[in-house]
């Protein structure tokens, strides 16, 4: 009987815990642009998305030697990274 006693009163202080915790996190949210967040969320999209070039790359990385291997993989984050270039140039931070 004791052991369940305590467990209630561990369940119902963590959901107090939980209440205070999810008000302090609507103030952190509170000052977020729901603009900004689209728009780094399309960014992040962009990212995530393959395009012909990289996946042209990841076609011929196992018939590359595998010093040269990880060339592909700097090549596919740099190609990633001029496509977003644009996109970050754009959110006026």
């Amino acid at each position: 009987m004791d052991n369940i006693e305590e467990l209630l009163r561990a369940l119902t202080e963590d959901d107090d815990e939980n209440t205070e915790e999810e008000q302090g996190a609507e103030g952190i949210f509170s000052g977020l642009d729901p603009e900004m967040l689209i728009k780094v969320l399309t960014l992040f999209e962009t990212l995530n998305k393959p395009d012909d070039n990289e996946r042209f790359l990841l076609a011929l990385k196992p018939l590359l030697r595998e010093e040269n291997r990880a060339k592909i993989d700097s090549a596919i984050r740099l190609l990633k990274l001029f496509t977003v270039l644009p996109l970050i140039k754009g959110l006026d931070v």
